[in-house]
């Protein structure tokens, strides 16, 4: 193409050459329309070329920029002070001579500037200077300097106008070949396009820069070497070639960026498919992991849970072998109950860190429920272990399930213990701290604000990088087989984020551990720290009658034995229809005792509203299996008295105290 457009060009100079004389219409108003053209040509140039040099950051590019910025400034100043266009001399001060010296300026400086981007840029391979700093600073002082420039040379063009040669007699500049003034100008733009050819670089821009240099020497030949005056063929000819030329590299600079927005537009699509492929690889990883989790966790569970059945069925099946030796059904039976509790701890421990475990969080002193726990903490830590507590006076108060709080801090006391086998000190410390807006960028699970600081720290063997990120994890351990699940710390972090709060494990292999556990700190009035001592049973008053609703055989009959033992009168029943229709037939009721899950329609929420109306003194004490969002779904409200299965007599016991008490 840029053969075909040189040829092409050369060619038609040839044709025009012998008629470059010849007088035409006179068109004033070509002056203008042309030079607003090449103007704006010309600046859209230089605006592009810029942005180049802010890519690219070299300092040929920022030369050529400028060229082209200048002759925007020159060619708006030729066209100014042109005579006979806005004026009969032109504007800004305009004499004979003005225009013709600015054509020479503006034809002058460009192959200049051309010239010096050659030589800039080097030979081939070589790599054009690097501009350093700030190429915005970089391209405005370029831009300040071109302006410079432009207005000195208007100002030689016409305040020195007397100083410069005469150019023009009349309407004719045959005065330039004479003085050698536009033999000049053919020599600098051939210098030029020869330093350009000598680069050979197989860029587009360097290509189409020495097709406009080619035009530019037709421009110059044909309106001031062959053309002898203003409105002759050769000036019309050779603005023409100068349009042409101011064409090429906008036209090539425009087509290159299309070019590189079609190759963006395929990247993007490429990144794009890339990305949806990331996102389904991701998600693969994802379920992958997941699955890994819960085989570890089915495990894990499957492990603990056989050990315990394994515990509950052979003490009951020696029970049943020999039931006429009360001494030993006894023992039996405690080594039976303690599994069945070691395995409603672990479903505990579980609920608490998936936060499905309905809690019942309460305004508390903190250093009050440690100081009450104190003799736990010190039993649960064994003899070669010296426990200190360190509580700061004026802690804040805090909203939290004492029970949980109790367990989280006897969790992390028995693995502190488990640290230092052979002995040493643990620490319990509390404190008011404040969580700044960096430390929660670090940590973005947590808010910044005031929370209660509670520490537990030992003087044990520390963890290393790899366990303390998995130590959260359930079943999780380091210790052997059959001396722990795993779940103690796991706990621990359910209740932090039950809690809303935070949990940190400061460890180092050889200086021990530190497990922080950040509360946030609340404005209600500190409720009394709960007993550690059990409560004394509540017999049954005479005649006390409690309706029994439970869908599970073996549930109900353990049910009823158990409030029969408690000294209760019991009825049974199976549903809630069953249910209904004895508390319509049976003249005293105190107690309705129901599942929340049954079938037939209406769940033990619903049965507990409807008998209420029924009989509005009715006591209700509901029981589930579930916890947490399951019970939500059912509509449980979290004022009902509730009571969770596996469930102790004494637990029941508890609890209906506390319901007839209401």
């Amino acid at each position: 193409m840029a053969v075909v457009v040189i040829t092409a060009s050369f060619l038609c100079l040839a044709a025009m050459a012998p008629f470059a004389t010849t007088q035409l219409v006179k068109l004033t108003a070509f002056i203008p329309a042309y030079e607003s053209a090449l103007a704006i040509n010309e600046l859209i140039t230089a605006v592009l070329l810029f942005g180049q040099f802010v890519r690219l950051r070299t300092t040929a590019v920022l030369v050529l920029a400028s060229g082209y910025l200048l002759n925007t400034v020159l060619i708006v100043a030729h066209a100014l002070t042109f005579p006979d266009v806005f004026s009969h001399t032109g504007l800004l001060g305009a004499k004979a001579q003005t225009s013709a010296w600015l054509y020479v300026f503006w034809h002058g400086a460009f192959p200049l500037c051309v010239l010096a981007y050659a030589l800039l840029s080097g030979r081939p391979g070589a790599e054009a200077r690097i501009v350093r700093g700030s190429v915005g600073r970089a391209a405005a002082v370029a831009a300040a300097s071109v302006l410079a420039l432009a207005l000195a040379l208007v100002l030689l063009a016409t305040l020195g106008h007397d100083l410069l040669p005469r150019l023009m007699i009349n309407s004719s500049y045959a005065r330039m070949v004479e003085i050698g003034v536009s033999p000049a100008l053919v020599v600098l733009t051939l210098a030029a396009l020869a330093a350009m050819w000598r680069r050979r670089s197989a860029a587009v821009l360097d290509l189409w820069l020495i097709v406009v240099l080619c035009v530019w020497v037709c421009d110059v030949t044909m309106s001031a070497v062959i053309g002898s005056s203003r409105y002759d063929l050769g000036w019309y000819g050779g603005r023409l070639f100068g349009l042409l030329a101011g064409s090429f590299v906008l036209a090539a600079l425009l087509l290159e960026l299309n070019r590189l927005y079609g190759r963006l537009a395929a990247a993007l699509r490429v990144a794009e498919a890339r990305n949806v492929e990331l996102v389904r690889s991701r998600e693969e990883l994802t379920r992958v992991q997941r699955l890994e989790a819960v085989g570890q966790l089915t495990g894990g569970i499957a492990h603990d849970f056989n050990n315990l059945l394994t515990a509950v069925m052979g003490n009951l099946e020696m029970i049943r072998r020999a039931p006429d030796n009360a001494s030993r059904v006894v023992r039996l039976a405690e080594n039976a109950t303690k599994a069945t509790q070691r395995g409603a701890q672990l479903v505990q421990q579980l609920l608490t860190f998936a936060r499905k475990r309905r809690l019942h969080p309460e305004v508390f002193d903190p250093n009050g429920l440690l100081y009450d726990f104190e003799q736990l903490f010190r039993r649960a830590a064994g003899d070669v272990v010296a426990v200190s507590l360190d509580l700061v006076e004026g802690v804040h108060p805090v909203q939290v399930d004492a029970a949980e709080f109790q367990s989280a801090v006897l969790n992390l006391v028995a693995n502190a213990r488990d640290a230092m086998p052979d002995g040493g000190s643990l620490r319990i410390s509390s404190g008011n701290v404040e969580l700044d807006a960096a430390y929660c960028q670090a940590n973005s699970e947590v808010n910044a604000g005031p929370y209660v600081l509670i520490a537990v720290a030992d003087q044990g063997a520390g963890m290393d990088a790899e366990t303390q990120a998995r130590v959260f994890e359930p079943f999780f351990t380091t210790k052997g087989p059959g001396l722990g699940t795993g779940l103690g710390l796991s706990q621990v972090y359910g209740f932090a984020k039950s809690a809303g709060g935070h949990i940190q494990i400061q460890s180092e292999i050889g200086a021990g551990t530190t497990v922080k556990l950040f509360l946030p700190r609340t404005a209600g009035r500190p409720s009394p720290a709960p007993s550690v001592g059990s409560m004394p049973l509540r017999p049954a008053l005479d005649g006390e009658t409690i309706l029994v609703v439970e869908d599970d055989p073996d549930v109900m009959t353990t049910a009823a034995e158990s409030l029969v033992d408690l000294g209760y009168r019991v009825i049974t029943a199976r549903d809630a229809r069953e249910a209904l229709a004895i508390l319509r037939s049976e003249p005293r009721i105190d107690i309705l005792f129901s599942d929340v899950v049954m079938p037939g329609g209406m769940n033990g929420v619903q049965l507990s509203l409807e008998a209420q109306r029924e009989r509005p003194d009715l006591k209700i004490l509901l029981t589930s299996g579930y916890t947490g969002a399951s019970l939500d779904q059912h509509g449980v409200p979290a004022d009902l008295p509730l009571l969770g299965k596996p469930y102790r007599r004494e637990e029941l016991a508890e609890k209906l105290r506390l319901v007839m008490q209401n």
